[in-house]
Protein backbone atom coordinates (compact mmCIF):
# COMPACT_ATOMS: atom_id res chain seq x y z
CA UNK A 1 0.00 0.00 0.00
CA UNK A 2 1.30 3.46 -0.82
CA UNK A 3 0.55 6.84 0.69
CA UNK A 4 0.90 8.51 -2.71
CA UNK A 5 -2.53 9.32 -4.18
CA UNK A 6 -3.40 7.33 -7.27
CA UNK A 7 -5.40 10.23 -8.71
CA UNK A 8 -3.65 11.16 -11.99
CA UNK A 9 -4.50 14.84 -11.44
CA UNK A 10 -2.06 15.07 -8.54
CA UNK A 11 -0.10 18.15 -9.61
CA UNK A 12 2.63 16.79 -11.79
CA UNK A 13 2.71 20.37 -13.01
CA UNK A 14 0.75 23.16 -11.32
CA UNK A 15 -0.95 24.21 -14.54
CA UNK A 16 -2.42 20.74 -15.06
CA UNK A 17 -4.68 21.12 -12.01
CA UNK A 18 -8.32 20.88 -13.10
CA UNK A 19 -10.34 24.01 -12.49
CA UNK A 20 -12.79 22.22 -10.21
CA UNK A 21 -10.10 21.60 -7.61
CA UNK A 22 -10.63 24.30 -4.96
CA UNK A 23 -6.88 24.67 -4.37
CA UNK A 24 -6.50 26.11 -7.86
CA UNK A 25 -8.62 29.12 -6.89
CA UNK A 26 -5.82 30.19 -4.52
CA UNK A 27 -3.11 30.02 -7.18
CA UNK A 28 -1.36 33.35 -7.54
CA UNK A 29 -2.68 34.76 -4.26
CA UNK A 30 -0.32 32.92 -1.91
CA UNK A 31 3.01 34.46 -0.99
CA UNK A 32 4.41 32.52 1.97
CA UNK A 33 5.11 28.94 3.01
CA UNK A 34 5.07 28.19 6.76
CA UNK A 35 6.27 24.75 7.85
CA UNK A 36 6.46 22.76 11.06
CA UNK A 37 9.74 21.14 12.14
CA UNK A 38 9.27 17.73 13.77
CA UNK A 39 7.42 15.35 11.47
CA UNK A 40 7.69 17.65 8.44
CA UNK A 41 11.38 18.48 8.08
CA UNK A 42 12.34 15.38 10.08
CA UNK A 43 11.27 11.71 10.12
CA UNK A 44 7.69 11.06 11.32
CA UNK A 45 7.04 11.66 15.02
CA UNK A 46 5.49 8.25 15.56
CA UNK A 47 8.58 6.46 14.25
CA UNK A 48 10.86 8.63 16.38
CA UNK A 49 8.84 7.91 19.53
CA UNK A 50 8.76 4.18 18.81
CA UNK A 51 12.53 4.09 18.31
CA UNK A 52 13.12 5.99 21.56
CA UNK A 53 10.77 3.72 23.51
CA UNK A 54 12.65 0.65 22.32
CA UNK A 55 16.03 2.15 23.21
CA UNK A 56 14.93 3.24 26.68
CA UNK A 57 12.91 0.11 27.40
CA UNK A 58 9.64 2.01 27.71
CA UNK A 59 6.34 0.33 26.93
CA UNK A 60 4.83 2.48 24.17
CA UNK A 61 1.37 1.85 25.59
CA UNK A 62 2.47 3.35 28.90
CA UNK A 63 3.73 6.45 27.10
CA UNK A 64 0.42 6.75 25.26
CA UNK A 65 -1.44 6.53 28.57
CA UNK A 66 0.58 9.37 30.07
CA UNK A 67 0.08 11.55 26.99
CA UNK A 68 -3.67 10.88 26.94
CA UNK A 69 -3.91 11.87 30.61
CA UNK A 70 -2.05 15.11 29.93
CA UNK A 71 -3.34 16.19 26.55
CA UNK A 72 -6.24 13.92 25.60
CA UNK A 73 -6.79 11.27 22.93
CA UNK A 74 -6.06 11.89 19.29
CA UNK A 75 -8.67 11.40 16.62
CA UNK A 76 -7.88 9.88 13.21
CA UNK A 77 -6.71 12.47 10.71
CA UNK A 78 -9.88 12.32 8.63
CA UNK A 79 -11.95 13.20 11.69
CA UNK A 80 -9.58 15.71 13.25
CA UNK A 81 -9.33 17.90 10.14
CA UNK A 82 -12.09 20.47 10.29
CA UNK A 83 -13.06 22.87 7.52
CA UNK A 84 -13.15 22.39 3.78
CA UNK A 85 -11.01 19.30 3.23
CA UNK A 86 -10.15 18.83 -0.43
CA UNK A 87 -7.55 17.34 -2.72
CA UNK A 88 -6.75 13.78 -3.77
CA UNK A 89 -5.14 13.05 -0.42
CA UNK A 90 -7.84 14.94 1.50
CA UNK A 91 -5.09 16.87 3.22
CA UNK A 92 -5.81 20.52 2.36
CA UNK A 93 -8.00 22.76 4.49
CA UNK A 94 -9.10 25.98 2.81
CA UNK A 95 -10.35 28.74 5.11
CA UNK A 96 -13.33 30.88 4.30
CA UNK A 97 -12.34 34.33 3.11
CA UNK A 98 -13.67 35.82 6.38
CA UNK A 99 -11.91 33.30 8.64
CA UNK A 100 -9.36 35.76 10.05
CA UNK A 101 -9.90 35.91 13.83
CA UNK A 102 -10.63 39.09 15.70
CA UNK A 103 -7.56 40.89 17.11
CA UNK A 104 -8.36 39.86 20.68
CA UNK A 105 -8.83 36.17 19.91
CA UNK A 106 -6.35 33.67 21.33
CA UNK A 107 -7.86 30.64 19.63
CA UNK A 108 -9.36 27.47 21.05
CA UNK A 109 -9.36 27.36 24.84
CA UNK A 110 -10.10 23.66 25.23
CA UNK A 111 -7.37 22.55 22.86
CA UNK A 112 -6.23 19.68 25.05
CA UNK A 113 -7.95 17.09 22.88
CA UNK A 114 -5.02 17.46 20.50
CA UNK A 115 -1.63 17.97 22.05
CA UNK A 116 0.67 19.09 19.26
CA UNK A 117 3.45 17.17 20.97
CA UNK A 118 5.24 13.97 20.04
CA UNK A 119 3.31 10.77 20.49
CA UNK A 120 2.04 7.75 18.61
CA UNK A 121 -1.06 8.46 16.55
CA UNK A 122 -4.12 6.65 17.75
CA UNK A 123 -7.86 6.89 17.61
CA UNK A 124 -8.64 5.57 21.04
CA UNK A 125 -10.89 7.44 23.41
CA UNK A 126 -10.21 8.00 27.09
CA UNK A 127 -11.67 5.09 28.98
CA UNK A 128 -12.35 7.04 32.16
CA UNK A 129 -10.20 4.57 34.07
CA UNK A 130 -6.64 4.89 35.25
CA UNK A 131 -5.74 7.84 32.99
CA UNK A 132 -8.46 10.46 33.53
CA UNK A 133 -8.55 13.77 31.65
CA UNK A 134 -6.90 15.98 34.25
CA UNK A 135 -5.65 18.97 32.29
CA UNK A 136 -8.67 20.58 30.64
CA UNK A 137 -7.32 24.07 31.38
CA UNK A 138 -4.53 23.67 28.83
CA UNK A 139 -1.88 23.81 31.57
CA UNK A 140 -0.60 20.25 31.41
CA UNK A 141 3.16 19.68 31.64
CA UNK A 142 3.25 19.32 27.84
CA UNK A 143 1.54 22.65 27.23
CA UNK A 144 3.72 24.43 29.78
CA UNK A 145 6.86 22.89 28.27
CA UNK A 146 5.86 23.99 24.78
CA UNK A 147 5.23 27.56 25.95
CA UNK A 148 8.58 27.66 27.71
CA UNK A 149 6.95 27.85 31.14
CA UNK A 150 8.36 24.54 32.43
CA UNK A 151 12.12 23.81 32.40
CA UNK A 152 13.06 20.69 30.48
CA UNK A 153 14.69 19.10 33.54
CA UNK A 154 11.45 19.46 35.50
CA UNK A 155 9.44 18.01 32.64
CA UNK A 156 11.86 15.09 32.44
CA UNK A 157 11.36 14.38 36.14
CA UNK A 158 7.56 14.56 35.93
CA UNK A 159 7.40 12.38 32.82
CA UNK A 160 9.79 9.80 34.26
CA UNK A 161 7.70 9.62 37.43
CA UNK A 162 4.49 9.07 35.48
CA UNK A 163 6.08 6.41 33.28
CA UNK A 164 7.34 4.63 36.38
CA UNK A 165 3.81 4.70 37.82
CA UNK A 166 2.61 3.03 34.63
CA UNK A 167 5.27 0.32 34.94
CA UNK A 168 8.03 1.71 32.71
CA UNK A 169 10.83 3.04 34.94
CA UNK A 170 13.24 5.21 33.00
CA UNK A 171 16.14 7.55 33.83
CA UNK A 172 14.89 11.13 34.15
CA UNK A 173 18.09 13.07 33.28
CA UNK A 174 18.15 13.72 29.54
CA UNK A 175 14.82 11.98 28.95
CA UNK A 176 13.40 14.53 26.51
CA UNK A 177 16.71 14.79 24.66
CA UNK A 178 16.78 11.02 24.20
CA UNK A 179 13.11 11.01 23.18
CA UNK A 180 13.73 13.54 20.41
CA UNK A 181 17.04 12.06 19.30
CA UNK A 182 15.77 10.71 15.99
CA UNK A 183 14.34 14.13 15.11
CA UNK A 184 17.86 15.45 14.75
CA UNK A 185 17.96 13.71 11.37
CA UNK A 186 16.50 15.93 8.65
CA UNK A 187 14.47 15.09 5.57
CA UNK A 188 16.56 16.33 2.64
CA UNK A 189 13.59 16.18 0.27
CA UNK A 190 11.48 18.52 2.40
CA UNK A 191 14.41 20.84 3.07
CA UNK A 192 14.98 21.05 -0.67
CA UNK A 193 11.31 21.83 -1.26
CA UNK A 194 11.39 24.74 1.19
CA UNK A 195 14.64 26.00 -0.29
CA UNK A 196 13.30 25.87 -3.85
CA UNK A 197 10.16 27.69 -2.79
CA UNK A 198 12.26 30.46 -1.25
CA UNK A 199 14.45 30.67 -4.34
CA UNK A 200 11.27 31.03 -6.40
CA UNK A 201 10.26 34.14 -4.45
CA UNK A 202 8.01 32.56 -1.82
CA UNK A 203 8.59 33.88 1.71
CA UNK A 204 9.29 31.06 4.16
CA UNK A 205 8.77 30.62 7.89
CA UNK A 206 9.30 27.95 10.52
CA UNK A 207 6.54 27.57 13.13
CA UNK A 208 7.39 24.86 15.64
CA UNK A 209 6.23 23.68 19.05
CA UNK A 210 9.45 23.11 20.96
CA UNK A 211 10.07 20.56 23.70
CA UNK A 212 13.18 22.43 24.75
CA UNK A 213 15.10 21.04 21.79
CA UNK A 214 17.71 23.00 19.89
CA UNK A 215 17.42 23.91 16.22
CA UNK A 216 20.36 24.13 13.79
CA UNK A 217 20.85 27.88 13.49
CA UNK A 218 23.23 27.48 10.56
CA UNK A 219 20.33 25.99 8.58
CA UNK A 220 17.79 28.61 9.60
CA UNK A 221 19.59 31.59 8.11
CA UNK A 222 19.55 30.22 4.58
CA UNK A 223 16.16 28.58 4.69
CA UNK A 224 13.68 30.82 6.51
CA UNK A 225 12.76 34.48 6.49
CA UNK A 226 11.00 34.10 9.85
CA UNK A 227 11.49 31.59 12.70
CA UNK A 228 8.87 31.20 15.45
CA UNK A 229 9.60 28.71 18.25
CA UNK A 230 6.81 28.19 20.78
CA UNK A 231 9.02 28.23 23.87
CA UNK A 232 10.58 31.52 22.80
CA UNK A 233 7.31 33.39 22.23
CA UNK A 234 5.19 31.91 25.03
CA UNK A 235 2.56 30.59 22.63
CA UNK A 236 1.95 27.18 21.10
CA UNK A 237 0.03 25.55 18.30
CA UNK A 238 -2.93 25.20 18.01
CA UNK A 239 -3.47 28.60 19.70
CA UNK A 240 -4.57 30.96 16.94
CA UNK A 241 -2.42 33.78 18.25
CA UNK A 242 0.83 32.01 17.33
CA UNK A 243 -0.31 31.69 13.70
CA UNK A 244 -1.27 35.36 13.65
CA UNK A 245 2.09 36.28 15.19
CA UNK A 246 3.94 34.37 12.46
CA UNK A 247 1.90 36.00 9.70
CA UNK A 248 2.58 39.46 11.14
CA UNK A 249 6.31 38.79 11.18
CA UNK A 250 6.09 37.83 7.52
CA UNK A 251 4.36 41.15 6.82
CA UNK A 252 1.45 39.41 5.10
CA UNK A 253 -2.23 38.61 5.57
CA UNK A 254 -3.27 35.14 6.76
CA UNK A 255 -4.93 34.40 3.41
CA UNK A 256 -1.56 34.85 1.70
CA UNK A 257 0.10 32.05 3.70
CA UNK A 258 0.16 28.23 3.56
CA UNK A 259 0.83 26.21 6.72
CA UNK A 260 2.26 22.68 6.36
CA UNK A 261 2.01 20.52 9.50
CA UNK A 262 1.88 16.79 10.20
CA UNK A 263 -0.74 17.07 12.96
CA UNK A 264 -4.36 17.51 11.78
CA UNK A 265 -5.45 19.80 14.61
CA UNK A 266 -2.60 22.22 13.84
CA UNK A 267 -3.68 22.29 10.19
CA UNK A 268 -7.30 23.00 11.14
CA UNK A 269 -6.18 25.75 13.52
CA UNK A 270 -4.15 27.36 10.73
CA UNK A 271 -7.27 27.43 8.58
CA UNK A 272 -9.25 28.89 11.48
CA UNK A 273 -6.64 31.66 11.60
CA UNK A 274 -7.28 32.37 7.92
CA UNK A 275 -4.37 30.45 6.40
CA UNK A 276 -4.46 27.59 3.92
CA UNK A 277 -3.57 24.37 5.74
CA UNK A 278 -1.80 21.36 4.24
CA UNK A 279 -1.54 18.09 6.17
CA UNK A 280 1.89 16.61 5.53
CA UNK A 281 2.07 12.85 5.09
CA UNK A 282 4.53 12.29 2.27
CA UNK A 283 6.92 14.47 0.33
CA UNK A 284 5.25 13.71 -3.01
CA UNK A 285 1.78 14.55 -1.74
CA UNK A 286 2.85 17.82 -0.11
CA UNK A 287 4.87 18.80 -3.17
CA UNK A 288 1.86 18.23 -5.41
CA UNK A 289 -0.47 20.33 -3.28
CA UNK A 290 2.02 23.19 -2.94
CA UNK A 291 2.64 23.30 -6.69
CA UNK A 292 -1.08 23.79 -7.21
CA UNK A 293 -1.47 26.34 -4.44
CA UNK A 294 1.52 28.45 -5.47
CA UNK A 295 0.95 27.83 -9.19
CA UNK A 296 4.59 27.08 -9.89
CA UNK A 297 7.00 24.18 -10.25
CA UNK A 298 8.78 23.37 -6.99
CA UNK A 299 10.61 20.15 -7.92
Amino acid sequence: MTDTPADPTTARTPHDAPAERPQAAWAGTLKALVVDWGGVLTPPLDAAMAAWAERDGVDLGHFRDVMRAWVGPRRPATEALEGSVVGPGRGVVLPSRDAVPAPGSTGPVADVEQSGGPGPENGQEDDGGSTPMLWLSGDSPVHRLERGELPVAEFDAVLAARLAEQGSPVAAPGLTRRMLGDLERLDDSMLGLVRRARDAGVRTALLSNSWGNEYPTELMDGLFDVVVISGEVGMRKPELRIYRHTVELLGLEPGECVMVDDLPHNVSAAAAAGMVGVLHRTYDETLGELEILFDRMLR
